[in-house]
């Protein structure tokens, strides 16, 4: 007959529970995992099978009661390493969203809104077009395995411990990492943005030349057809950005895992 105690019991289930809770929240988060059209149950069948696989190259778990104070605190820890994860890598999306943005505003289609199956909130239709672009290059260039790389890292930099005291410069550096929606977003929609800005000046001088033409009947199509042509050149250039935005996503979470993890 075999004996084991409770102790062993919480030990055995929390060599997959621990990391679960992690990937769950990682999934929950990252972009493709957390996208509304990914049903609850299948998000956490593959938090659950993610566990399962890599549960035998992961550092020893801590036998904790879960339902202690010990475990409460566990549990917490692993929400907030696994969201920030994927805050990390939702960075890519933001930016092209900022970036689409800014250019339908400037294109007239402001007011024409689609709802974004990756971020689940409705934005302008040319946000939503780059974010599909954008995350089939994701997917193309093995993005959503990069994040389970960096998911795996986690594990050895951030062992899952009570006594593990997350440095608050980590989060603190996160937040100031956000700011590159805007800088970057700005950076990539400057082509189109620029020509738009000249092609409205251009209107403005016509405007003042010829009063009688109609310039708001006239500028609209003009802006909408130069813009379009704009973005048609602009387009082999988004695979570099994508790269780009991909290391530097992977980059963002790698640093600030080790200042996490900095005492």
């Amino acid at each position: 007959m075999i004996d084991f105690t409770t102790l062993q019991l919480e030990h055995w289930i929390g060599l997959v529970f621990w990391p679960f809770i992690r990937i769950l929240a990682l999934l929950s988060a990252a972009p493709v995992f957390s996208a509304t059209q990914v049903p609850i149950q299948v998000r956490v069948g593959l938090a659950l099978l993610i566990s399962v696989a890599i549960a035998p190259a992961l550092p020893p778990m801590p036998a904790v009661h879960f339902l202690s104070g010990e475990g409460f605190i566990l549990l917490i820890q692993q929400i907030l390493i696994g969201t920030a994860l994927g805050f990390a890598v939702t960075v890519i999306f933001s930016v092209i969203q900022f970036a689409g943005s800014v250019i339908s505003l400037q294109m007239g289609l402001g007011f024409s809104s689609f709802f974004d199956p990756t971020t689940g909130v409705q934005v302008p239709t040319l946000s939503n077009f780059l974010n599909l672009l954008v995350l089939l290059l994701f997917m193309a260039m093995n993005g959503q395995l990069l994040v389970l790389v960096t998911l795996m890292r986690s594990f050895t930099l951030l062992p899952v411990t009570a006594t593990l005291s997350l440095n608050p410069s980590a989060w603190h550096f996160l937040v100031e990492e956000g700011t590159i929606i805007f800088s970057l977003g700005l950076a990539i929609s400057a082509p189109v943005l620029g020509t738009l800005v000249l092609v409205n000046i251009a209107l403005g001088v016509l405007g003042k030349l010829a009063p009688q033409l109609n310039i708001f009947v006239i500028g609209f199509p003009i802006l909408l057809g130069l813009g379009i042509l704009a973005l048609d050149v602009f387009m082999p250039a988004m695979t570099m950005i994508v790269r780009h935005l991909l290391n530097l996503s992977m980059d963002t979470a790698g640093q600030a895992m080790f200042l996490a993890a900095r005492p």
